[in-house]
């Protein structure tokens, strides 16, 4: 009796390092006592120790409640399922925009491009024998937009590569299109960018599954970035939820976020509406500023929708159970108005309807119905305030509503933490570099092409998977246009341009509501100076 006793022991703590789908099939066919024998004598490498596949999925200009599984009226099923059976974390930081969060994620790092001391995720894990795949936005190039440029993604470690290189544009007709490391256009004439993104990233996922190593797949969704984009039925579908507005939209999100648990009243008190928000009964244009969320919820779903996709492709290739899928944002909601040519965004629509003697709405045009190819709108800051609930201010700000957004973390095969639940743990995007290293047994290197590389500023986000707490005690830091903050155990230090510091303690006031900084001038001082040493040590 000993002996299987011993037996049932070895069998349940040995296989847990073995490939799965090997354990899936010795499981089925090989008695336990046998089974026990043969890793005894081999041990679990001799079984294809299996380490997982890796995807990360991020958002663009997303706001902190929009998802179902956050409290959102918008219909993300797919998110949702992911999140009901792996962890929703509740304090994920960024850099607060597009470009620096992308650097953040893709190098470890805090710088806002890449350069020659950095190495990203795909290059350190190809050492170790991962295939690479990216799909989607990845504006990481600086100024070049060549799909040969030093810093393109061929060249920063991907196998595979479809996306664009600008960081944005029509969603019907994208600018700077690129297949690898060549320039493409629109394949056909109902071609829809979050649409195409996720059919690129299924085949990708269907050639990975073939070979016999992991894998690592980025999709970077545009979406909902503006311009705000979206097949005409979709629209439809959510035209009537929004024609309360902005403020009772706020305040169902809220209750709803409240009764699901993401937050509670006394930690988020629901700050009053920005500064720059008008009242709805004051405004005027309520049917076209209501499409306007709607095409922004419609950009929202068909995400959803294209992550689903992803998701069976994953079962299918029996890779899901063993495939480790992280989903974050670049920033928070979006307050932009655009005018002229969206800051070059949109410069190629421009030129061809001219050439056909039409015309492109931008901006706030009031008269014309956005969501088509011949429109080129944006939210704006009313529906953007709604968005970041309960959390304060807007993308470009480091605030809460700027840098904190939600994340969802899922590994069937991995997951020890107990599947559903509310992490209150913190981290943030520059840490992906380290959870992956650890992920995939890889070391980061001290060199690349001969180039010393800088150390990384990641922190591994594993020991949230296997349930275990993240330190608070790790610094996170803040600095892009003028805006700078920190983040360390309960306090965060922020400023906004031209503006002197403001202290929130995150255990009682996450929605940064109580500016403590006349109470507590010692932290100010102890914090202040930490960040001046680490901003000039980032200079230099």
């Amino acid at each position: 009796m000993k002996i299987f006793a011993l037996s049932a022991i070895l069998y349940n703590s040995l296989l847990v390092g073995t490939n799965y789908k090997v354990r899936k099939l010795l499981i089925k066919v090989v008695p336990k006592r046998f089974i026990v024998l043969i890793l005894l004598a081999f041990g679990p490498a001799a079984l294809a120790a299996d380490r997982p596949n890796i995807v990360i999925i991020l958002a663009d200009d997303a706001g902190f409640s929009d998802l179902g599984c956050f409290g959102g009226e918008i219909e993300t099923p797919n998110l949702d399922s992911l999140a009901a059976k792996g962890l929703r974390f509740t304090e994920f930081y960024n850099s607060a925009r597009c470009w620096p969060s992308r650097a953040a994620l893709m190098t470890g790092s805090y710088d806002n491009y890449l350069n020659k001391n950095r190495i990203t995720i795909p290059q350190v894990l190809k050492t170790t024998g991962y295939k690479t795949a990216m799909v989607g936005k990845w504006h990481l190039g600086g100024k070049s937009f060549d799909p040969n440029g030093p810093n393109a993604p061929m060249n920063r470690g991907f196998d595979d590569f479809y996306g664009t290189l600008h960081g944005a544009g029509s969603y019907y007709d994208p600018m700077t299109l690129t297949r690898n490391r060549k320039s493409m256009e629109p394949d056909h004439e109902s071609f829809y960018y979050t649409d195409k993104i996720g059919e690129e990233a299924v085949r990708q996922i269907k050639a990975l599954a073939k070979a016999e190593q992991p894998f690592f797949q980025y999709i970077a969704f545009t979406a909902p970035h503006w311009p705000i984009h979206a097949p005409e039925k979709t629209i439809q579908k959510y035209i009537k939820r929004y024609e309360g507005g902005w403020e009772k939209l706020r305040k169902d999100r809220y209750t709803r976020m409240l009764k699901m648990g993401i937050i509670d009243e006394k930690r988020f008190p629901l700050p009053p509406m920005e500064p720059n928000v008008k009242p709805w009964d004051k405004v005027d244009h309520k049917p076209w500023r209501i499409r306007n969320m709607a095409v922004y919820a419609a950009m929202v779903d068909h995400m959803d929708q294209a992550i689903g996709r992803v998701i069976d492709a994953l079962k299918s290739s029996e890779q899901f159970d063993n495939t480790f899928i992280f989903y974050c944002h670049d920033n928070g909601a979006c307050s932009e108005v655009l005018h002229g040519n969206g800051w070059g965004t949109a410069d190629n629509i421009l030129a061809k309807v001219k050439q056909q003697g039409k015309k492109l709405a931008v901006g706030n045009v009031n008269s014309v119905p956005m969501g088509g190819p011949l429109t080129y709108g944006s939210v704006g800051p009313n529906w953007a305030c709604t968005q970041n609930t309960p959390m304060r201010r807007y993308k470009k700000n480091v605030h809460n509503g700027g840098a904190c957004t939600p994340a969802i973390m899922h590994w069937p095969v991995g997951l020890k933490a107990e599947p559903g639940s509310i992490s209150r743990q913190r981290g943030h995007v520059v840490d992906l570099m380290a959870t992956c290293l650890e992920l995939a047994g890889a070391k980061y290197p001290e060199t690349l092409n001969g180039i010393p590389l800088k150390p990384h500023a990641s922190l591994s986000l594993v020991p949230a998977i296997v349930g275990k707490d993240l330190p608070r005690d790790h610094a996170y830091f803040f600095d892009h246009g003028g805006t700078h903050a920190l983040v360390i155990g309960n306090y965060k230090l922020v400023r906004e341009p031209n503006s002197p510091w403001e202290l929130y303690n995150l255990s009682e006031n996450r929605t940064e509501t109580k500016n403590i900084v006349r109470e507590h001038p010692e932290v100010v001082s102890e914090l202040s100076k930490l960040w001046k040493r680490w901003s000039t040590k980032k200079l230099n």
